[in-house]
């Protein structure tokens, strides 16, 4: 699943050892990230999602 901080919060990933970069990152589901939905600190990032910001990316050129 990919996912990425909400508000640019700097979170833990403890799989890579550093931070999760502002852009999110693929990560296997676990425990961990669970709770870390759970507590709003990270949403999950769709295809729709990515698809959305590209459009209007390039739609402010």
């Amino acid at each position: 699943m990919i996912i990425k901080s909400v508000n640019n919060k700097q979170v833990y990933d403890p799989d890579n050892g550093d931070y999760l970069p502002t852009n999110g990152r693929n990560v296997e589901f676990n425990q961990y990230w669970a709770r870390r939905l759970t507590n709003n600190d990270v949403e999950e990032v769709t295809n729709i999602k990515v698809k959305q910001e590209k459009r209007v990316a390039k739609n402010d050129n």
